[in-house]
């Protein structure tokens, strides 16, 4: 009875310590990524814009060419 409690006990520690291990690096890949995301617009230059502000693109023409906000 001990041993099969026991080794219950070491499976669910298993168990719990990957679970565990799988949501930190899910967390550490997202922080990563905004981090990142925030860098490329740190970095990203406006190219001419007018005063800094950053445009969007709202839609495309039925050529291609991009219509800003």
């Amino acid at each position: 009875m001990a041993e099969s409690t026991f080794m219950y006990g070491v499976v669910a520690g298993v168990f719990a310590f990957l679970v565990g291990l799988l949501f930190a690096t899910r967390g550490a890949r997202s922080r990563r990524g905004n981090e990142v995301a925030a860098e490329a617009e740190t970095t990203h230059s406006g190219g001419g814009g007018g005063g800094g502000e950053e445009r969007r693109v709202k839609r495309f023409k039925s050529d291609g060419t991009p219509v800003y906000d």
